[in-house]
């Protein structure tokens, strides 16, 4: 039974029948739309990426770890600064089980609402599930992501297995979802407008279709102001054979870990992204914010395995958004702003290197504007097209501290401020690649940096604290 709990009292909830608008969908064949055939939305031709193990409050690992086909293995530690926090329900409290009709207590719920999923795996159908008011909170009950399982079945015709389209403020908390033939989690705008402050927290990602995370506009609304953290993301042998099947962006590889277009002032942090790689065509990045988005943080995810690590910017600006402001001195760009800053990014699987793309780059910028680049660590065991890179004239970037295996390119007329940033650094310096853990082997192995990356970034991925003299990369090595 789908209950509606208001403190004490528990009253029965009559679920009408999901409405169009209530569904969050709008005009048109699919409303907000997926990858493959999106009215008025701002599509997707060249995004994102991520996939990764636990990073978030919960153990995880419910449905595997890096590397096999999902059906076991450890999770890689990301940051845990900043999670561990049980999302708390309002005082409007709906308690829905896996027996009940999940798409009609979401389109219905009233605003402000929490929505309580009681543990099993929840059966998603070709519609997707859509929510149906702003301020909509939806959680496991137990609090635990491995608890409840909301499984696609690669069977949606848009969208994503969640959707969030013209509702703000809302938060998706402690829940699996898996095998979305688009998205995961679709973030966008809506008839009614904007999908503003959306927070994503202690989720399990797993096995998308194409992007994991998709955010982006619709009917003229932009989707800002929003957050993706402790969560983690993952592309599993057997999802990434299933995404091989399917052409999309003349791409045999379009998945991602989290690909966002038009997207202003979102924080990504805290997460775990793996494995988005692919035997032939080049991947998505695990995190990508481009076509006019502006001022995202990037902080403190570890990403392993991935083709493409960071990703600011593609090409050379088209028809993305533009700001009334006019950032970056009125320039046109791809991406406006930005920090990334104290992430950790590892190349280690031999498949991913064998594969005809390889690893293709820890951290890409490309027509970005402006961007800090602060304290990260890019190592790989083996070479990548670049550990970093600059592209195109409209980009300029301030690097500085930063740690890596391999090259820094400025290419086609970059500009680029480089600050005590270490290349060609040994394997040896780290403490356990091939488990994925770039932290310094010991403080003797430290290369000191400028001491303005202690002022620009205080304390390191763990939390540490960076001393006058801080040690480049993500890692503060403590004695």
């Amino acid at each position: 039974m789908t209950r509606l709990t208001r403190f004490a009292g528990i009253l029965t909830l009559s679920l009408a029948g999901c409405v169009l608008a209530a569904c969050g969908k709008g005009e048109g064949s699919d409303g907000a739309g997926g990858s493959g055939g999106q009215v008025n939305g701002d599509g997707g031709s060249t995004a994102s990426g991520g996939a990764a193990p636990s990073g978030g409050s919960s153990s995880g690992g419910s449905l595997g770890g890096e590397g096999g086909d999902g059906s076991g293995g450890s999770a890689p530690e990301g940051s845990s600064l900043e999670c561990g926090e049980t999302i708390e329900p309002s005082a409007v409290q709906i308690e829905v089980g896996p027996e009940d009709d999940l798409a009609e207590a979401l389109a219905n719920a009233p605003a402000g609402a929490t929505v309580l999923l009681a543990d099993g795996t929840y059966d998603v159908g070709a519609e997707g599930l859509w929510i149906g008011a702003d301020g909509v909170l939806v959680r496991a009950e137990s609090g635990e992501r491995s608890s409840v399982i909301l499984d696609g079945g690669y069977r949606q015709t848009s969208g994503g297995v969640l959707n969030v389209a013209g509702r703000s403020d809302v938060t998706l908390a402690h829940l699996t979802i898996t095998r979305g033939r688009y998205h995961l989690v679709h973030v966008t705008g809506g008839p009614e407008g904007p999908s503003a402050r959306a927070r994503l927290y202690d989720l399990e990602l797993v096995d998308p279709g194409e992007q994991a995370v998709k955010i982006n506009s619709n009917y003229d609304f932009d989707s800002d102001d929003g957050e993706v953290a402790c969560s983690r993301f993952l592309l599993t042998d057997e999802g990434r054979s299933v995404v091989m099947q399917n052409e999309a962006a003349g791409s045999f590889c379009y998945t991602g870990g989290i690909d966002a277009h038009r997207a202003q002032s979102w924080t990504v942090r805290d997460n775990v992204i793996e494995g988005f790689w692919c035997d032939g065509d080049l991947s998505e990045h695990g995190i990508h914010f481009w076509r006019g988005s502006r001022d995202t943080t990037i902080q403190r995810n570890l990403l392993i395995d991935n083709a493409r690590g960071i990703g600011l910017g593609l090409g050379q600006p088209g028809d993305g958004r533009t700001y009334d402001d006019a950032p970056c001195g009125g320039q046109a760009a791809e991406h406006f702003g930005g920090t990334i800053e104290n992430n950790i990014i590892v190349g280690k699987r031999p498949e991913l290197f064998a594969s005809p793309s390889g690893m293709d780059l820890g951290v890409g910028l490309e027509a970005a504007c402006e961007v800090l680049v602060v304290h990260n660590t890019v190592a790989s065991t083996e070479a990548p097209f670049s550990s970093m890179e600059w592209r195109w004239p409209e980009t300029s970037v301030r690097a500085v501290n930063n740690l890596v295996t391999h090259e820094l390119r400025t290419r086609d007329g970059a500009s680029a401020e480089l600050v005590s940033n270490v290349t060609n650094a040994p394997l040896s310096t780290f403490r356990d690649l091939e488990a994925a853990d770039a932290h310094l082997a010991s403080a003797s192995v430290a290369s000191p940096g400028a001491a303005e990356g202690a002022e620009l970034s205080p304390t390191d991925f763990d939390g540490d604290a960076r001393t006058a003299t801080p040690h480049v990369g993500a890692d503060q090595a403590v004695p």
